[in-house]
């Protein structure tokens, strides 16, 4: 059966919300002590900012730019939210905290170190080994490069981290993050006090390489690498064999391997229907329904075989829902709802399933699968 991850307070760090017109050179100081950031827009959650969703634009023009333009909508999590879909969600959106929801409010962030600690602890890595999940080969630049010259490799090759050779050696490791700090003290500057000096063209990343990379052997198991991450608070590692780099193991890799090794997909829950306009919104009808099923699955013998999900958008802002929920060995309900707004309808349309679930289990009526219950015979 699936874990679940168990989510206490402890296990929570703190954010602050911020409201969406707040600048962004309000948001970066912040993210230097917190992890994320939370967005809002009239008291309703919008998405999260940390520093990859500042390192991924395209030059930081920080002046007149507000928290929105640079917020990121993620899914949310609670308590009922299992180890396989914490693993799923960071490795979906590749953020490094998701917004905690408890008794309809966000009580902070889970980070992805807390996310490693969880991993640790329950030894889901066991048997696992660094050179099967690093990224292989690595990207090099020459150290006498400029922020400039490395932040256009970086761009070209899609990568995040750069090994730095000084003469044909290996001297250092260059990462995305510390470039956009660089970049951020150069962009603050008004246009017009800047100089040679401050133009990242004519800044050397000498003066930004990390020159001592936490590095294991290749062999190394990949719980050692996160516990390594996990103690130095740090998002990758060097692989080295024979003493040379062969590649890097992110963070990233590590959970990209786990949905991999342990075949994690969304499989009990389908959605259809969606268009231009109710896209945006996969992801939280995903967490919505995934929720409603772990949910269900803790009533006594009650075990899910899938929910799907199908939506229409009949006029701006109405919609027709139906649902068919199959549940081993009580067969196939299936329900229609209208609803002016999406998630009122939904939310109405999943307490409606609910309630029965639970009738249907307290008359101990078994349905036939070959004959699912009709919209008539449940019809709210």
């Amino acid at each position: 059966m699936e874990e679940k991850s168990s989510l206490i307070s402890e296990l929570v760090s703190d954010t602050v919300l911020l409201d969406y017109k707040t600048p962004v050179t309000k948001v970066m100081p912040l993210l230097e002590k917190y992890e994320a950031v939370v967005i809002t827009r009239n008291g309703e959650y919008t998405g999260i900012i940390d520093s990859r969703s500042l390192s991924r634009q395209k030059g930081l023009n920080l002046k007149n730019s507000n928290a929105l333009k640079y917020a990121e909508k993620t899914p949310q999590i609670n308590d009922s939210t299992s180890i396989d879909d914490l693993i799923y969600y960071f490795y979906k959106t590749r953020r490094k905290a998701l917004p905690y929801v408890r008794n309809g409010k966000i009580r902070g962030v889970l980070t992805r170190m807390t996310l490693l600690k969880i991993l640790l602890s329950l030894q889901v890595l066991k048997g696992m080994k660094a050179e099967e999940s690093m990224s292989s080969p690595v990207i090099a630049i020459d150290s006498g490069a400029s922020l400039s010259q490395a932040k256009a490799a970086m761009r070209e090759n899609k990568v995040n981290r750069l090994l730095v050779i000084d003469e044909g050696r290996f001297m250092g490791l260059l990462t995305n993050h510390d470039l956009s700090l660089k970049y951020s003290v150069t962009g603050e500057r008004l246009p017009e006090m800047k100089t040679k000096k401050y133009s990242p063209s004519n800044i050397r990343i000498m003066e930004v390489v990390e020159r001592n990379p936490v590095a294991i052997d290749a062999s190394s198991d990949l719980a050692e690498a996160a516990r390594q991450m996990v103690e130095r608070s740090i998002s990758s590692v060097l692989v080295q064999s024979g003493g040379k780099p062969v590649g890097m193991l992110t963070v990233f890799d590590i959970l990209e391997s786990l949905v991999a090794k342990r075949q994690i997909s969304e499989r009990k829950v389908f959605i259809s229907g969606l268009d231009n306009y109710t896209y945006e919104y996969e992801d939280d009808l995903r967490e919505t329904l995934n929720t409603f099923v772990n949910k269900l699955e803790k009533i006594k013998n009650i075990k899910v075989n899938y929910i799907t999900l199908h939506i229409k958008r009949i006029k701006t802002k109405s919609y027709e829902l139906q649902a068919r929920l199959s549940i081993d060995k009580y067969g196939t309900i299936t329900m229609h709802i209208y609803g002016e707004k999406l998630d009122r309808a939904l939310a109405s349309l999943l307490s409606t399933l609910k309630n029965k679930v639970i009738k249907y289990k307290e008359k101990r009526i078994i349905f036939s699968k070959s004959a699912p219950v009709s919209d008539d015979e449940i019809a709210a």
